[in-house]
């Protein structure tokens, strides 16, 4: 079994509120939306699964990204999004 490696992006505060504005931008434009329209909104942008799975050379290194989604979660997507991003 593989060990979970965690990664800790640090931000300088200008690059903090920067992500902060954009997060609070987006959250207000997807909460004038129905569910419906939301669910729409992500299918159109976001959930074909090819255009979320990439390979990226950082340094040398090629990090492999795949994506998954779990029907029965219990988390949105926004909240962890919002949850992986928020200051410690």
């Amino acid at each position: 079994m593989q060990d979970n490696i965690v990664y800790r992006l640090e931000l300088t505060n200008e690059e903090y509120e920067y992500v902060e504005n954009l997060k609070k931008e987006y959250y207000e434009k997807l909460s004038k939306m129905t569910k419906e329209e939301r669910l729409q909104y992500f299918r159109d942008n976001y959930c074909n699964e090819q255009k979320l799975n990439f390979e990226k050379e950082i340094n040398g290194t090629i990090y492999k990204v795949n994506t998954h989604f779990d029907v029965n979660a219990k988390e949105s997507i926004l909240n962890k999004i919002f949850r992986l991003t928020k200051k410690s």
